[in-house]
């Protein structure tokens, strides 16, 4: 009897090793929820600020079928949007910093998400959908520094946790919009399904103005913003830190993974695999479901366990994942291995954005983001064409194998960096 008691209690070790993990979130989330809603108000319009381009993905087939284009072009599309971002970025977090007017800017960024499709809806040519493509990450970008900077000073015990609670928000709205979306092109055009996009965007933004925003305004989240001479010497000692730098290279391959497949993905289900649109959308979903899964957990394993580790096995569980699908293009085991790569893929994202957040200086916690977003864009906004032109010339498997190779060069760089930097060595200098 005693042996038998010994071995029930040995065999479940990972079980073991797994529970006290979830039991933590669960804890963490019943606690967030107790005192505070700002954290799942502003994960909301998170949610908002990535559904328009989640419904542009799977939009992208018939876009490509309707005007003619090649991959290449496809790519193209995708390619201004990130690339006109870069633009951006810088002066979205200036503003967040030096206004210090955080619920204004995420207001206005809610407004700005949805307008830019509405006007690539009604355009009738290349050339017009292209330029209308590069304003469409406005709310987008306006929104992270904002947000993310928000929680970063509200929750700094449980950083990664609460930036993967926000990172949810987009993985909520991309698993639910693929399948709206995908059952809209059963009866709609691809155009009127933009014009439609519009509507989630001016009921999301008046309620979260009215219950968030107001609430936000007493809060010290809206506080007064920096001098200039403050900014500079924040500025400079986050470009002067060498792990930041680092991870931001890591964060932009990522990055460049996730554009060549939420690019690549939809027309390989659709065009190759002849897939229908709902279908597609329900495959896109599982990628995002996977991944809403996976990112509070990593969240709060790295704040438990350190950054670098629960990065080194998320970044390595991803490229094995799309190496595995690509080779083997197992259809019936493929929804299950785009379980597995969005799981991981997205897993990773709190992870690198908390610690980055670690190592920088909080009063300029809004360009910090800016800058770390804008950094990485510079190797993504070049993957989807890249990944158009590899694909026009050796097939759209031989793609998803560069996505691949792309996520293993960046663990290499994280196996380089340090993990024992201190937060404390980066706080912008008082001055004289």
């Amino acid at each position: 009897m005693r042996g038998t008691q010994i071995k029930t209690e040995a065999s479940p070790s990972t079980t073991g090793r797994i529970m006290p993990v979830l039991e933590k979130i669960s804890h963490q989330i019943r606690e967030l929820r107790k005192t505070d809603s700002v954290l799942w108000m502003i994960a909301l319009g998170h949610t908002f600020t990535h559904w328009c381009p989640a419904t542009f993905y799977l939009l992208l087939p018939f876009l490509v079928k309707e005007m003619g284009l090649s991959y290449s072009q496809a790519g193209f599309l995708v390619t201004i949007r990130a690339a006109a971002n870069l633009l951006i970025n810088i002066p979205a977090g200036m503003l967040v910093d030096l206004i210090g007017k955080k619920a204004l800017l995420m207001a206005l960024a809610l407004i700005a998400t949805g307008v830019p499709y509405f006007l690539v809806g009604i355009s009738q040519n290349f050339f017009w959908i292209a330029l209308f493509m590069a304003f469409v990450g406005v709310g987008n970008y306006l929104w992270h520094p904002a947000a993310i900077s928000t929680l970063s000073d509200k929750y700094p015990d449980k950083r990664g946790f609460a930036i993967a609670i926000h990172a949810m928000g987009p993985n909520i709205g991309e698993s639910i919009a693929p399948l709206f979306v995908g059952v809209l092109l059963l009866y709609l055009s691809w155009r009127n399904v933009l014009f439609i996009n519009l509507i989630p965007g001016i009921v999301i933004a008046f309620v979260l103005w009215k219950f968030l925003f107001g609430k936000l305004q007493s809060r010290a989240e809206s506080k007064k913003g920096l001098s200039a001479r403050e900014y500079l010497t924040g500025m400079k000692k986050l470009a002067q830190n060498p792990s930041i730098l680092m991870l931001v290279l890591v964060a932009g391959m990522r990055s460049m993974t996730q554009q060549g497949l939420h690019t690549f993905i939809p027309i390989y289900l659709t065009n190759d695999l002849g897939l229908s649109s709902a279908l597609a959308g329900l495959y896109l979903s599982v990628i995002q479901t996977a991944g809403m899964i996976g990112t509070p957990i990593a969240g709060s394993m790295s704040d438990s366990r350190g950054r670098k580790r629960v990065l080194t096995a998320g970044l390595v569980s991803t490229s094995v994942a799309l190496f595995v699908l690509a080779y083997f293009r197992l259809n019936w085991l493929f929804i299950s291995g785009l379980a597995v790569l969005g799981f991981f893929l997205y897993a990773v994202r709190p992870v690198i954005w908390a610690w980055v957040l670690d190592l920088s200086p909080k009063e300029v916690g809004g360009s910090t983001v800016s800058f770390f977003s804008g950094s990485q864009s510079l190797l993504s906004s070049i993957s989807p064409w890249l990944c158009g032109v590899i694909a026009d010339r050796w097939g759209i498997l031989t793609a998803f194998y560069f996505l691949a190779g792309t996520v293993f060069v960046a663990n290499l760089v994280v196996m380089a960096i340090r993990e024992d930097a201190k937060e404390a060595n980066a706080l912008v200098e008082e001055p004289a």
